[in-house]
């Protein structure tokens, strides 16, 4: 047992066990099924005659961390508050804002006052700020912070700020630019919505809000053309775009290998060299902590198909393998028909047969076909390949990579509100974009006459809402506003590396707000996955009625997107618009559902208006990392257990989903795919980008996964219009299950 305590300056005083117990008791207020005397009891007895307090807080949090519970994590989370609040000032209370951002604005850390006066507004902040609430958070909810979002020297390990000092930089940043009589007001509205966890932000926001380094872009998808120099450009808007915080989608457009170049005189090398210069670019300078990351979308019609599809496989020798990218594997509803019936198919060279890939992107395949006839028939094809061995190839990868991603061009074409096309996705799958490619590194630094650039990087700035911790109709319609309001100011106060990048995103204003704590949300009404599809149906359409009505008001406020007339919103297009096509194959499996929001009269507002403030407005992301600090459970995904062990890209945490004392959750694993790839369908069609969407396969005590069976989720998910698929778990064995994956990038987790 302990005797002696080191105090934090060194000195040594007798233990006093009153004073311990006091600490046990105060961390257990309200928290009705802890025991803390055995907490106490449990963490004293394992400590030697003389330790550090220190050494006795972590001992006492690592005691509630191992009853993997909710509560025992809510009493871990107040030691460990009061324990970093130690570390970092000294005291039990943290200082006043305007001492923490003169400190960091001193060390260069944050730009010089923040355009905030210390002497009116400052004190008015830090009036706002309530520092109680970090008692309200569980353990790994801090450490989260702790480890990836506040402001801290990573060098020497001190951190500057508590989570609410974190949330409060953030808020103050986003109202930066509101007008001078209602900026506070801004202030304590993003304030009290992000640090009551209504409001989820993207990592990009938590680590670069005021500081130098302005970057709040999540998402950055761009392509390449088959020119060197536009193949050049690519690299260079990977490379930075991971500096500035982005995780990147490319999509490389180029001719196959062995292909001629000038003539003959050169044979194509295919696109291995530049995915091997792409992993380059983005693994090479660290994002809080880890290396970038991207997704290469390549397409089913590209006749190194075989070669892409092996690289990530860890079966692929390393000197022909590149495991540092993710790959997405995209076709149209012509290579779905061929892979159903199981016929043969072409692929065919970009360079050769253009028009086949500009069809390709249609969102009719009519004129795809039409034009395949003709190349197939003038012999203009590279390989005859067979459709369902190739598609079964990009999901057994998925099986066994966890990480072959699938987009469905079609559907992504047809369901969107954009008049180009959409030719990819970005890193975690949930972003459908208009791109095209640069001729030239130079266009991307053009300052002033854009009318001859073709060339647009894609730009997404996301946000989710923790529709757990919303209280009501009302409640959900500030938010998804404050939400869409803060996308808007990211987007402005992003300080872009190339102005060509400023130029698109300022003008398209692409917004990403999707749903977070779905499982909890589900869990708290006594639904699950299967018998919650009415509530997950009326909770997506209430999502985009209300984003869509946020919208407007911003356009009526701000003005509309300067390349709305790029867009459908115009004419009046709407997400529910095809909306018949998914009722009648619901109604056929005996699921009936109607719309509930007026949808009618929003569209004449819209049109009256000339649009809205956003292009785009919905991505579902999986929230991997944003969850964790928003104590709730990972975007719309279903909890895989109470308990896991998660990692933030440095440190395990130890996971615990909320209230799970107190509500039964449904196992992802135990939910049939069906039923899941269903509900991800009901909110697709009130999406206008795509979704995360994960899948999860338990095969524990079968030798294998039937192929019979990936076929029919991936028929399923396509004929239901779900555009993308992200992870598809797999679970082969008993052992204690982890979660070790991230989101590939700490840029585009939420």
């Amino acid at each position: 047992m302990i005797k002696t305590i080191i105090k934090r300056n060194g000195n040594k005083e007798p233990f006093m066990p009153e004073k311990v117990n006091g600490w046990g008791e105060w961390a257990a207020t309200n928290l009705p099924r802890v025991d803390w005397p055995t907490i106490v009891l449990n963490a004293t007895s394992k400590l030697p005659e003389e330790c550090s307090s220190e050494a006795l807080q972590k001992m006492l949090i690592d005691e509630c961390l191992a009853m993997r519970s909710w509560q025992y994590s809510r009493m871990a989370g107040r030691l460990y508050a009061i324990m970093q609040r130690k570390q970092s000032f000294g005291a039990m209370h943290p200082p006043s804002i305007a001492f923490v951002h003169h400190q960091l604005a001193e060390k260069g850390i944050i730009s010089r006052e923040f355009f905030y006066s210390y002497v009116k507004e400052l004190d008015a902040i830090n009036d706002m700020i309530d520092h109680n609430r970090d008692f309200d958070y569980a353990q790994y909810q801090h450490q989260q912070f702790r480890d990836k979002y506040c402001l801290q020297d990573r060098v020497e390990g001190i951190a500057y700020e508590t989570p609410q000092l974190t949330y409060m930089r953030v808020a103050m940043a986003l109202a930066m630019n509101e007008d001078q009589l209602n900026r506070l007001a801004f202030v304590k509205l993003y304030y009290d919505a992000f640090s009551q966890n209504k409001i989820n932000l993207p990592t990009p926001y938590l680590v670069n809000a005021g500081t130098d380094n302005g970057g709040y872009i999540s998402c950055c998808l761009y392509e390449a053309d088959d020119d060197a120099k536009s193949l050049a450009a690519g690299d260079h808007i990977a490379y930075m775009m991971t500096v500035a915080s982005a995780g990147i989608g490319s999509h490389i457009k180029t001719r196959s290998i062995g292909q001629p170049i000038r003539g003959g005189i050169i044979s194509h090398q295919g696109k291995y060299p530049y995915y091997r210069a792409l992993a380059s670019a983005v693994t090479a300078n660290l994002q809080n902590g880890r290396g970038g990351a991207a997704t290469a979308t390549y397409t089913v019609y590209d006749p190194e198909i075989k070669m892409i599809q092996a690289l990530k496989n860890p079966m692929t020798p390393i000197a022909r393998g590149n495991r540092m990218l993710d790959y997405c594997m995209a076709y149209n509803t012509f290579f779905i028909k061929k892979a159903a019936k199981g016929e043969k198919y072409h692929t065919f060279d970009y360079k050769k047969c253009p028009e086949i890939y500009k069809a390709l992107y249609d969102a009719d395949d009519t004129v795809f076909a039409q034009l395949y006839d003709k190349a197939v028939e003038e012999r203009r094809y590279e390989e005859e390949l067979d459709a369902r061995e190739i598609l079964l190839q990009a999901l057994t990868e998925a099986v066994e990579t966890g990480r072959h991603y699938l987009l469905n061009l079609t559907e992504s074409n047809r369901h969107n509100p954009f008049k180009e096309q959409i030719r990819m996705t970005n890193l975690c799958a949930e972003i459908t974009l208009p791109t095209d490619a640069f001729r030239d590194v130079r266009e991307l630094y053009e300052e002033e006459d854009y009318s001859h650039i073709d060339g647009e990087i894609a730009m997404c700035a996301i946000a989710g809402l923790n529709v757990d911790n919303i209280e009501d109709d009302d409640d959900y319609q500030q938010c998804v506003w404050l939400a869409l309001r803060a996308v808007d100011a990211a987007i402005h106060q992003t300080q872009f590396p190339f102005p060509q990048a400023t130029h698109t995103a300022t003008s398209r204003l692409s917004a990403g707000v999707g749903i977070v704590g779905l499982a909890h949300y589900l869990a708290k009404r006594g639904l699950d996955y299967q018998t919650g599809k009415q509530a997950i149906h009326d909770l997506a359409e209430k999502h985009y009625y209300y984003l869509l009505k946020a919208s407007l008001t911003l356009g009526k406020e701000k003005g509309n997107a300067p390349w709305i007339h790029k867009t459908k919103w115009i004419d009046g297009w709407l997400p529910i618009d095809d909306y018949e096509a998914l009722r009648e194959k619901f109604a056929a499996n005996g699921i009936h559902f109607e719309l509930k929001q007026d949808w009618e009269t929003l569209r004449k507002e819209i049109k009256e208006n000339g649009g809205i403030r956003n292009s785009a407005l919905v991505a579902h992301m999986p929230a991997e990392s944003s969850s964790i600090s928003s104590g709730t459970t990972n975007g719309l995904y279903p909890a895989r257990n109470t308990f896991l062990l998660k990692t933030n890209g440095t440190k395990s945490l130890s996971y615990v989903v909320p209230d799970s004392e107190d509500l039964y959750y449904q196992s992802a694993w135990d939910i049939p795919s069906n039923d899941m790839i269903d509900c991800y369908a009901l909110i697709q069609k009130f999406t206008d980008q795509a979704i995360s969407a994960d899948l999860w396969i338990n095969v524990l005590g079968a030798e294998r996964i039937e192929a019979r069976k990936l076929l029919s989720d991936f028929f399923r998910m396509n004929s239901l219009g779900v555009k993308t698929r992200y992870y598809l778990n797999s679970r082969t064995s008993k052992q204690e299950e982890s979660d070790a994956r991230g989101c590939a990038s700490g840029a585009c987790s939420l």
